[in-house]
C-alpha cells in the first residue's frame, strides 16, 4: 500500500513529499526544496529507499538541494522535459537571485505529457500543467495527486512570475478537475485537500 510522508523543507515551506511502499518501503522523493539536511535525516529516520528524486517545477525553493539529495542516496533526478533548462539554469530558477552561490540539478529523466513511470513499487501518470512555469507538472498516483505550485488548498500557483500565464494554468486546472472527486490533493505548500473540496471552495475551479 502507498503512503505518503510529508517534509517542510526550507525558508518558504516547500512540501517536500516521499511517497513509498508500507512493506517495502521503496520510495521517490518530490521536491525536495532547500533544506536538504533535513530532507536526508528525515528519509533515513523513516528507513525509506528512495529509487528516485522528482521536481514538480523548477523554481529554486523546490529543487535547491536536489543535488545534495542525489548524492546520499545515488539516485537520479526527474522533470518534465520542457523544464530542464530552467531546473540547469540559476537565472532562470531563481537560485542566483535568492540564493549566493546556490547549486542547480541537471535532470537525468526527462517526462513528458500523458507518461506512465514504473517504479519498482507504483506507477504515476504524468500531466503538464503549466501556468506557474513552462514545465510544471502534476504526478498522479492511484487515489492522490502531487500538484506542486499548480493547485493548493483554496487557490492556484501565482502566474505573475516570468514563465507564467493564467491562460495556460486554468487549462492546466481543467485537467484536474477531470480526476474522480475523492482524489488526494497534495500541493507544494500548505495543507492537503481533495479535488471534491476544490470543485466546492476553490473559486478558481468553479463550475
Amino acid at each position: 500500500m502507498l503512503k505518503v510522508k510529508k517534509i517542510i523543507s526550507g525558508q518558504i515551506e516547500v512540501n517536500c513529499y516521499v511517497v513509498y511502499d508500507g512493506d517495502s518501503k521503496k520510495s521517490v522523493v518530490i521536491d525536495p526544496g532547500e533544506d536538504g539536511d533535513k530532507v536526508i535525516k528525515e528519509i533515513k529516520a523513516g528507513g525509506f529507499i528512495p529509487e528516485m528524486l522528482i521536481n514538480t517545477h523548477g523554481h529554486y525553493d523546490h529543487m535547491l538541494s536536489d543535488i545534495l539529495v542525489q548524492k546520499e542516496f545515488n539516485i537520479p533526478l526527474a522533470a518534465y522535459e520542457d523544464e530542464a533548462d530552467m531546473i540547469k539554469d540559476p537565472l532562470k530558477n531563481a537560485s542566483a537571485l535568492f540564493v549566493p552561490g546556490g547549486v542547480s540539478g541537471n535532470p537525468e529523466i526527462l517526462f513528458s505529457d500523458g507518461e506512465e513511470v514504473r517504479l519498482s513499487f507504483a506507477t504515476f501518470k504524468v500531466l503538464h500543467t503549466p501556468g506557474h512555469t513552462p514545465g510544471g507538472m502534476c504526478l498522479v498516483f492511484d487515489g492522490f495527486v502531487m500538484t506542486g505550485d499548480t493547485l493548493f488548498a483554496g487557490t492556484i500557483g501565482r502566474t505573475d512570475l516570468p514563465g507564467g500565464s493564467y491562460e495556460d494554468i486554468m487549462r492546466s486546472l481543467s485537467k484536474l478537475k477531470k480526476l474522480p472527486p475523492e482524489t488526494i490533493v497534495y500541493p507544494g505548500h500548505g495543507s492537503q485537500t481533495t479535488i471534491a473540496n476544490e470543485l466546492r471552495h476553490n473559486p478558481y475551479l468553479g463550475n
